[in-house]
């Protein structure tokens, strides 16, 4: 299923998306995005590296049901509502290594160029947004 392509999500609920509508991102982390989503990730990952000399820190992309109830239990202040986060269709990443504070040569370079790949930080995730969070990238789709 990681052919790059947008696998149709209808009849499947946030966070219920079946294995074969993602794709496992390369360096052993196990995390997951939907097949465009992580073509463009890996796009985004080639640019970061590039600029840095070292690779992105993934900390977070696909979050099934399960995990985004346990993470609204644990941490109810910053987890979306269960059913209802980007993380649940496949989305969104959370990175660190620089990029998860406002402050950060890691974090600029994510603004000047994350929408070259299709990434944005959310409105309500920007600084003097709602819930201020530097970490938490999502895919546009274009």
């Amino acid at each position: 299923g990681c052919d790059g392509k947008a696998h149709d999500a209808d009849g499947y609920a946030n966070g219920q998306l079946p294995t074969a509508a993602l794709c496992e991102l390369p360096g052993g982390s196990g995390e997951r995005l939907r097949p465009d989503a992580a073509v463009a990730f890996l796009g985004l990952a080639a640019g970061y590296q590039a600029a840095f000399d070292e690779p992105i820190c993934l900390t977070d992309g696909y979050r099934t049901l399960g995990e985004q109830q346990q993470l609204r239990r644990s941490k109810p202040r910053l987890a979306a509502r269960p059913g209802s986060s980007e993380h649940g269709w496949g989305l969104a990443v959370d990175l660190s290594c620089g990029v998860q504070s406002f402050r950060t040569e890691q974090h600029a370079w994510m603004v000047e160029n994350a929408g070259r790949y299709g990434w944005f930080l959310p409105d309500w995730a920007q600084r003097g947004g709602s819930r201020p969070e530097p970490w938490h990238w999502e895919y546009s789709g274009a």
